[in-house]
């Protein structure tokens, strides 16, 4: 997971580099809005430790009954509190090898908005700080959706009076 992350981040830092007009300008402002929050949370967690009731079972519960790519902008990244909507989420499996990439699936749903499981935030005994990053991170998603949309709205003439009206 780690690699991954250096993977993508020095290749998304070489295009911004190779390519901005003021590089080092634009990697400072992403870096001062992506990364004091996140880091003074995920210190927390590591300073408060790890101790809670169902320790053993992941954060994350997903529906995976539909299967098609969906855009998840009004979706919160919490279960929903209906009871008969709360029926068809399950826990995922936390004995898998494969389990961290569900929490890549939960990062892109909630930076991107659009993914194709369902995958939330389940609701008991989840530490404050990991709810704290999780929302964090779900209003940078639609910040960023925002800005894509107005940036869209400003540079595609017809495009504006789709989204305006």
């Amino acid at each position: 997971m780690a690699t991954s992350v250096a993977l993508v981040t020095g290749v998304g830092g070489l295009t911004i580099s190779r390519l901005g007009d003021s590089a080092g300008w634009t990697l400072l402002a992403i870096a001062l809005l992506t990364l004091p929050v996140p880091l003074a949370l995920i210190g927390g967690i590591y300073r408060q430790g790890r101790f809670h009731d169902q320790l053993d079972s992941s954060y994350l519960v997903e529906d995976g009954s539909a299967r098609q790519l969906r855009l998840l902008i009004a979706r919160l990244p919490i279960l929903p509190s209906f009871p008969f909507f709360r029926d068809r989420y399950r826990p995922i499996r936390w004995d898998r090898r494969y389990t961290w990439l569900f929490y890549y699936d939960f990062s892109l749903n909630n930076w991107f908005k659009f993914g194709f499981n369902d995958v939330r935030l389940r609701d008991t005994a989840v530490p404050g700080l990991i709810t704290a990053l999780v929302w964090y991170q779900w209003a940078l998603g639609l910040t960023y959706v925002v800005l894509l949309l107005w940036t869209l709205s400003r540079t595609i003439p017809g495009l504006n009076l789709l989204l305006y009206f």
